[in-house]
């Protein structure tokens, strides 16, 4: 009898590949870096042309992390994010909830992404450089571990998943069956597909939605 799902397979490496390539096309190099000034009471992002973009630092602020690729800067601090976008040429601030630690960070040339271990934050240094913020404390959601690709990221808990894209604004969330767990992942630059034994949930950068094959 003919494996019914040959046909489905073929078609996702199809998408997979057709994306890939065209992604490959329009690679971001490095467009800012990230300094922290001799005083050490200011970071300051130096982008490709003449942009010298700094930003203040308290005195509540101890200096935990500091990474740019592409677009995009980020700083972490005891306090807080700061989020740098070359597009927009400026700083964007999101602050931590009291005690609240990160525990991960992603920095691809087009987005951001931090875990905490209360929230998930992304921020889109394509798309006015503003963060997005979501709560990863619902109960019963249990971290299993983050996809990241150039363009896409998706935060896997053993209850929901949640994606976040460069090109569409906040994290669409899809949920899962502790029933039918997810067996297997894909990411590239613009895709994510999570399957279980029943269906493929699929992800892609463009649009803002989940779609689901069975």
């Amino acid at each position: 009898m003919m494996d019914r799902g040959l046909p489905i397979v073929a078609t996702l490496a199809l998408i997979l590949f057709t994306v890939e390539l065209a992604a490959s096309q329009e690679r971001t190099t490095d467009q800012v870096a990230v300094t922290v000034s001799i005083l050490r009471d200011q970071v300051v992002a130096v982008t490709a042309g003449e942009g010298l973009v700094s930003v203040g630092l308290t005195s509540d602020d101890r200096l935990l992390g500091i990474e740019a690729r592409g677009l995009n800067a980020l700083v972490v601090t005891s306090t807080r994010l700061l989020g740098f976008s070359a597009q927009v040429q400026r700083w964007s601030e999101q602050r931590l909830n009291l005690n609240e630690q990160v525990l991960d960070r992603k920095v691809t040339s087009r987005l951001i992404l931090v875990r905490s271990d209360r929230r998930v934050f992304g921020f889109q240094g394509t798309s006015g450089g503003f963060w997005k913020v979501e709560d990863l404390n619902r109960l019963g959601d249990d971290f299993q571990q983050i996809l990241v690709g150039a363009h896409v990221a998706v935060v896997l808990t053993n209850r929901r998943a949640l994606a976040f894209s460069a090109f569409t604004g906040g994290f669409f969330i899809k949920d899962l069956s502790t029933e039918d767990p997810v067996i297997e992942t894909t990411v590239n630059d613009n895709i994510v597909i999570l399957s279980t034994v029943n269906r493929r949930l699929i992800f892609r950068s463009q649009l803002a939605a989940w779609a689901e094959l069975r």
